[in-house]
């Protein structure tokens, strides 16, 4: 939930104020958005089943939690959208983006099983957010859904003075949608939409704020730990393979015009149609809006290391990762029963 809160309110001082641009501005703004947070996505789905241990043990050694934490994405992300909106610039309060880049939080409850016969455990992650969870206190309206598992090999036992150390591979899901209300204000027009051979000036009345993004990840690592006594520091690498989505856009009642904005209509289905096929999004006659999204596959490499303080079968656990390609990190924070 946080996490969808927290970008959506960055974007409340980014565009709070327009009332009307050309299809160009709005496109800048949203594209560059879609592109840095599509491709941030890999490392906020690594958030989740972060133990310390490299490897719990064999059945019946199990253990469950949960995980908060937060990656970041890059400024870049929402820098074009504050030189365009904000003649100002960023504001002095939130001024340690510009080092840290933007949080992103996740949360996801955690369960792993040891393996039987051959030394591996497997790992299981759930976080969501049902769409109206938000609506008996506020009026955004916000989904999250994260999904995933992981099996880890033992390559090496934690014995003695030897560490332990083990394989994973892994695979994740996760989607996020917040609509926020009152960020602009009164109607807006977007001029010279191009979809398809058809050329669209759009008018919304009050819209809000609507972004969205899904990835599916999937990801190899390697795990090093050593229990010493009520301490278990680790440290591993890890390499994913991310196919991502993400936009954002506007959402409320629209209206088209198809002679340059001399006379506007309530949009068709059809319409709709050709919108959401040129750009990617859903919106619904019920829901009409219109959005620009981005897709990115490719690879994140990542450091990550941490440690927990065992207390019998209480483990509380931190970490951090560091994405190399992006410069983005994450941290989180892990309270789990672990027997």
């Amino acid at each position: 939930m946080k996490k969808l809160l927290i970008v959506a309110g960055l974007f409340v001082f980014v565009v709070a104020g327009a009332f009307a641009f050309q299809f160009s501005d709005f496109q800048a703004a949203f594209q560059t958005f879609a592109d840095k947070t599509a491709s941030a996505l890999p490392l906020e789905a690594s958030v989740g089943l972060n133990w310390s241990d490299a490897y719990i043990g064999q059945f019946p050694h199990f253990g469950l939690g949960a995980t908060l934490g937060a990656a970041t994405l890059p400024y870049s992300a929402i820098e074009g959208a504050i030189n365009t909106f904000s003649p100002s610039g960023l504001p002095s309060d939130v001024s340690f983006l510009k080092t840290l880049g933007v949080p992103v939080p996740a949360y996801t409850f955690d369960l792993r099983i040891g393996g039987f016969v051959w030394p591996f455990d497997i790992g299981f992650k759930f976080g969501y957010l049902p769409p109206n969870a938000l609506s008996a206190f506020s009026n955004v309206s916000a989904d999250y859904l994260l999904l995933g598992g992981d099996i880890r090999y033992a390559l090496v036992k934690d014995q003695g003075w030897a560490p332990g150390i083990s394989l994973g591979v892994g695979y994740t899901y996760m989607r996020g949608n917040v609509s926020v209300p009152g960020v602009f204000s009164g109607n807006i027009q977007i001029a010279n939409v191009q979809a398809g051979s058809n050329t669209y000036y759009l008018q919304f009345t009050n819209p809000s704020l609507n972004m969205f993004w899904n990835s599916n990840v999937i990801d190899l690592k390697i795990q090093v730990s050593k229990n010493l006594f009520i301490i278990t520091p680790f440290v591993g690498l890890g390499v994913s393979y991310g196919i991502s989505n993400a936009g954002g856009g506007m959402q409320s009642a629209m209206q088209v015009s198809t002679d340059n904005g001399a006379t506007y209509h309530n949009v068709t289905q059809t319409e709709l149609d050709t919108l959401n096929t040129n750009f990617h999004t859903n919106f619904t006659l019920q829901n009409p809006g219109f959005a620009i999204s981005s897709s990115a596959n490719g690879f994140a490499t990542r450091a990550f290391g941490g440690l927990s303080l065992n207390l019998f079968i209480i483990k509380l656990g931190i970490g951090a990762e560091y994405e190399f390609l992006s410069g983005s990190f994450a941290g989180m924070m892990n309270l789990r029963l672990q027997f």
